[in-house]
């Protein structure tokens, strides 16, 4: 397991199921865990602001999600790094938190998302979700409401850069031991919207299929990838 600095984040490159294996230690063991699956529009959004920069840096652990990370570390570091994806990880958690007995809690997304998202989990892991909240709130009724539920792991849905500022804010407010922005996650496993086929995945094009699904939300992302490359290649 290396981490090498891109753009002042530092990124751990691993095999997927060591960086998992590392997530169940650290969480068995009580450790308090900040992580932040980074693609290119979270790089993109980090050189481009200090605040947003800085809430990365608190995180305990970063890991490639987008290809254009996967890529950049080859093309800066010559490394061969794994792509490790937000909603693949959310999975593979909740199925170990069925056997661990752990608890989980979703923050972010619309009220009729969320839920569906939590039912379904619970149907699928047997009742590991404890509590949930929309992402339409202010002030720190998510933090009460996470403390109350006991919840050891906690994945957020609110986007970019929303969830990590989030995390960074109010994450040591809570009692729970694990904190991971996960995206549009919860409209997936939702059953809101379909994840990319695996042929688009493995052409790497999981990014362009998401915007399909959501030009307006997703209106950023083609300039994201974009800026991305351009930044890449300006320094190296």
């Amino acid at each position: 397991m290396e981490r090498v600095n891109l753009f002042d984040l530092t990124i751990t490159v691993a095999e997927r199921q060591e960086l998992v294996n590392l997530l169940i230690e650290r969480i068995s063991s009580r450790t308090k865990t900040f992580v932040v699956t980074a693609n290119a529009s979270i790089v993109v959004k980090a050189v481009e602001d200090s605040t947003y920069r800085g809430a990365l840096q608190k995180a305990d652990l970063i890991f490639p999600d987008g290809i254009g990370v996967v890529w950049a570390i080859k093309r800066i570091h010559g490394k061969q790094a794994q792509r490790v994806t937000g909603i693949d990880t959310m999975v593979e958690l909740c199925r170990i938190a069925e056997h661990r007995k752990w608890k989980v809690f979703l923050l972010g997304a619309k009220p009729q998302v969320v839920t569906h998202a939590a039912e379904n989990l619970n149907k699928r892991f047997g009742k590991i979700v404890c509590g949930y909240h929309h992402g339409y709130f202010s002030g720190d009724e998510p933090v009460e409401l996470i403390n109350k539920s006991c919840a050891d792991i906690v994945f957020v849905g609110m986007g970019v850069p929303k969830q990590e500022l989030w995390i960074s804010e109010n994450f040591s407010k809570t009692n729970a031991i694990f904190a991971m922005g996960v995206g549009g996650s919860f409209d997936v496993i939702s059953g809101f919207k379909k994840r990319a086929p695996r042929f688009i995945q493995r052409l790497h094009l999981e990014w362009f299929y998401r915007f399909l699904q959501s030009p307006l939300s997703k209106k950023n992302v083609p300039r994201d990838v974009l800026k991305f490359i351009k930044i890449v290649l300006s320094n190296h």
